[in-house]
């Protein structure tokens, strides 16, 4: 802590970054964060493939036929699919994980933000395209979507070869001459400039401290103090980032829409497609003013507020006005469906200018150095676990009870409120101070 005028000076110049500092941290960040398009494209292309009747034919209806006559192997394409889903959960556990270990703590809520940002950008592409491509009268309706994803990994692929290692990772290995170089490069600075040596001394001193301990750096640590509270609290907040609707939206909004009465395939691709339209520009709006100014409480205080009222009002909404003929839900009153298409615009906008955003920042940050790549790993594996979960069982609850779903989302929202209102902030904190922060917990 600063004991004079002089220290206190010393601590103010993350506020007052070069120009080159910053040109230089947002490109190494953006340049991870390309791989957040690939995820969210993903999430966006699958959730509006599977509504394609063409799709729906080939592999669910009549799937022997289909192979034979163009020729798919079912094995293959869900091989591809395996593959990809892999690829997707390791790059959603890297690229946080980088970005919040180069980044200054003014502007880190807003740099790994860029990952959530170009996930929505990502899903709205994913939308779009596979909107207009439902318009082929052919197979590429469904394959075109997936061209695109593979052109855009090689893409991220080949950016990736560009990249600078994690200084701190560097540091920890050792390599500190590397990883003082690296600092240098990021800051645009020379590597004896006070700023970056003093960055750098305050990673050594965390690192010396970290191998002291270094027979104890295996996840039994996560589960142990002091890392037990800030484990419990990323596995949280990854499982309430599922269970309070954005899973249930992502993947299954065009049958949410066809349940409000929109029957026909392209209007409820076009909706969807709206939906990641407004996911970026609430996303974009938060990154730029929100995540770094309000906090990440606040964020999930009020993603998780807005959420408990969509998906209530959306579940009674259900509950009223839906009517089964033949074995067919039918909401027949236009004031309803208009309720249900406004409740999900509002959920989906306000998950992604506060829960998108807070989520990545907020778990990349309150990890030690020596738990962070362990703790994010089994964060992102239980936030995937879940979408797994909530996307199996999501088709058998919609059967047995439509507004059943949406009531126990607005429940989980209420909880998940309740729970956030405790959790400590870390906004403006460099990650060495929230180390300690938790440490004297």
């Amino acid at each position: 802590m600063p004991t004079s005028e002089e220290d206190s000076e010393e601590i103010r110049p993350l506020l007052e970054l070069t120009l080159t500092y910053r040109r230089s941290v947002y490109w190494y960040a953006s340049m991870a964060a390309v791989g957040g398009f690939v995820c969210g494209y993903d999430t966006g292309s699958i959730s509006s493939i599977i509504a394609l009747p063409i799709f729906q034919k080939l592999f669910f209806l009549d799937k022997t036929l289909a192979y034979y006559e163009t020729g798919i192997n079912s094995r293959v394409l869900l091989s591809g699919r395996l593959v990809a889903g892999l690829g997707t959960g390791l790059m959603t556990n890297a690229i946080p994980l980088y970005q919040s270990e180069i980044s200054p703590p003014d502007i880190r809520g807003r740099l790994v933000s860029l990952y959530s940002l170009l996930a929505s950008f990502g899903q709205m592409a994913g939308y779009f395209i596979t909107f207009r491509s439902s318009y082929i009268k052919s197979n590429w309706s469904w394959r075109l979507p997936w061209l695109v994803q593979l052109i855009v990994s090689i893409l991220f692929l080949f950016s990736v070869c560009f990249l600078p290692y994690s200084p701190r990772w560097l540091i920890s290995q050792g390599r500190e001459s590397e990883g003082l170089m690296v600092l240098a490069k990021v800051h645009g600075l020379s590597k004896n400039h006070w700023l970056v040596q003093k960055e750098y001394k305050e990673i050594r001193l965390q690192t010396e401290a970290d191998r002291k301990n270094a027979n104890e750096q295996n996840y039994a640590q996560l589960f142990k103090v002091p890392n037990l509270e800030r484990t419990l609290l990323a596995f949280f907040i990854s499982i309430a980032t599922c269970f309070t609707g954005n899973v249930v939206i992502s993947y299954y909004a065009p049958h949410i829409f066809k349940n409000a009465g929109l029957d026909d395939v392209s209007i409820s691709l076009a909706l969807t497609g709206g939906i990641g339209l407004l996911s970026l520009i609430a996303n974009m709006i938060s990154l730029k003013w929100w995540v770094d100014m309000w906090g990440r409480r606040v964020l999930f205080l009020t993603g998780s507020a807005i959420s408990a009222i969509c998906m209530i009002t959306v579940g009674f909404t259900f509950y009223f006005y839906a009517n089964w003929i033949d074995d067919e839900m039918v909401l027949s009153n236009a004031r309803a469906r208009y309720v249900i298409i406004f409740c999900v615009y509002l959920f989906s906008g306000s998950f992604a200018a506060t829960w998108a955003v807070g989520t990545y920042v907020y778990t990349a940050e309150i990890f030690s150095l020596k738990c962070r790549a362990k703790g994010l790993s089994l964060t992102y594996a239980i936030s995937w676990a879940g979408s797994i979960v909530i996307t199996y069982f999501t088709p058998f609850f919609l059967a047995y009870s439509i507004s059943g779903v949406y009531f126990f989302l607005g429940a989980c929202s209420i909880l998940t409120l309740v729970v956030v209102y405790f959790i400590p902030e870390t906004k403006g904190k460099t990650l060495e101070e929230i180390d300690a922060m938790f440490e004297k917990h």
